[in-house]
């Protein structure tokens, strides 16, 4: 996901999500369509036309795309007698149709009244003219679901899951067009994993399923190995859990309060006076990440809004954040915020990082404001460059930032083996849940700065 780039994550979830559970009829087959053959049909129609037209538009992007790059099989990826003018002008329908008042939308699917328009964005793209070859992931995928999906899938709803997956191949787009599709299905109602369809979800189960489609899908401006199949289940699956609210930072927090060393710590949590926390971190401190359910940060907001809402936090947070780029971007908004505590995650890679961790440090020490950051949060590119944490953590405690450890409780991690995800880089639920535990308790006062055992 490329969050650097874009930060647009999750725009699109101001749609009214229109599924209640994983079982529940779809939106379409509701509202008393089945007492009437012809409209249910006339209504699956509409249904399948919205989905297709994303197929067909994100198709004609990706056309572009191999040509641009040199990469792709020529049949699969053809123009279809279609200059780049009209590829790029359905690509711009999508954008608008996916932006369009979901309600409307709805309601226009189901034969009733509505503002919706389909020729405007919808029909353009359907009578383009534009095929998408059988060998196209998208189809590939869809011949997939047809044969493994639970009895009765629609196929609508094959092809809304299909669609995704086709986006999400791409990498470049899943922080915008990928999230407002998601909006947009789940809105009417339509399937966005394959948990939905009866499909497993394990990691080794999508391997497989990424081995079989791997080997039927044409060559594209992407990968389409055995492993980039199985990430792009991961992300779908993960991300259609967070989106559908399964799994959120919400579901976090309230099993985390279950919990018996969280729930000891609640008095404390209550006690604490009211302040203001701000967060300047990377993507291992924001929710909208595929590869957790939420991050640590989220979590323990989540969890002081219920036992605390004294206590008020405040994200400044940006993919691949050096302390070079949090001190140009976020520090000045960060003072103006005016904080009593600041969290820093962000990584030093350069002598200007360093620099730039040790200015923000003495900054907010003649603020008033109390830093602090972690001694080792397990980035693997730290890991990879011996002494970059230790020397981190030497320059923040110089410049006043409080180093709180938790480097070796991750080390010995009964679950750490489960951490990394599949792209090595970005850290699962296990971790997170230990880290927003870690920082609840130092929160709290349940801790200090250095792990139990440890002199202060």
């Amino acid at each position: 996901m490329r969050l650097a780039k874009g930060g647009r994550a999750f725009r699109g979830l101001t749609l009214v999500c229109a599924v209640a559970s994983l079982t529940a009829p779809l939106a379409y087959a509701r509202k008393g369509e089945g007492g009437d053959g012809r409209r249910g049909a006339a209504s699956r129609f509409k249904f399948k036309q919205l989905v297709e037209a994303n197929v067909i538009a994100t198709h004609a992007f990706q056309i572009l795309l191999a040509k641009k790059s040199g990469k792709g099989d020529a049949a699969c990826y053809a123009q279809g007698g279609l200059s780049d003018g009209e590829l790029e002008a359905l690509a711009g329908h999508q954008s608008n149709l996916l932006k369009s008042k979901a309600s409307e939308v709805l309601a226009w699917a189901r034969g009733g009244r509505s503002g919706f328009d389909p020729s405007k964005d919808l029909e353009p793209v359907l009578k383009s003219g534009l095929a998408v070859p059988p060998g196209s992931p998208a189809n590939v995928f869809t011949e997939y679901l047809r044969a493994h999906a639970r009895s009765g899938s629609d196929e609508a709803g094959l092809r809304s899951v299909a669609s995704l997956y086709q986006t999400i191949l791409e990498v470049e787009r899943d922080g915008d067009l990928l999230q407002d599709q998601f909006a947009f299905y789940i809105a009417l109602g339509l399937p966005v994993y394959v948990g939905q369809l009866g499909l497993p979800g394990g990691d080794d189960a999508m391997l497989a399923a990424g081995r079989d489609l791997g080997r039927r899908a044409c060559a594209s401006p992407y990968a389409t190995d055995a492993a980039a199949w199985q990430i792009a289940g991961r992300k779908v699956w993960n991300w259609g859990e967070k989106h559908l609210h399964i799994r959120d930072d919400k579901v976090l927090a309230a099993e985390l309060l279950r919990e018996r060393d969280v729930r000891v710590v609640v008095p404390r949590l209550r006690a604490v006076p009211a302040q203001k926390v701000a967060v300047v971190g990377h993507s291992f401190t924001m929710g909208q990440h595929w590869s957790s359910p939420s991050s640590f940060v989220p979590v323990v907001t989540e969890i002081f809004r219920r036992v605390n809402p004294r206590v008020e936090f405040k994200q400044f947070e940006r993919g691949g954040l050096t302390a070079s780029r949090a001190r140009q971007r976020f520090y000045r908004g960060v003072l103006d915020w005016r904080p009593d505590r600041v969290l820093l995650v962000v990584m030093t890679r350069t002598e200007e990082d360093y620099a730039a961790l040790k200015e923000m440090g003495e900054g907010f020490k003649a603020a008033g404001v109390e830093a602090f950051m972690f001694d080792d949060i397990h980035d693997p590119e730290s890991a990879s460059k011996p002494g970059t944490s230790e020397r981190a953590a030497r320059v923040a405690r110089e410049a006043g930032i409080k180093v709180v450890e938790v480097g070796a409780l991750l080390a010995a991690a009964p679950d750490r083996g489960r951490f990394l995800s599949l792209d090595r880089v970005h850290m699962t639920e296990p971790y997170h849940r230990l880290m927003a535990k870690e920082w609840l308790k130092f929160l709290a006062g349940a801790r200090g700065e250095r792990l139990a055992g440890r002199a202060e």
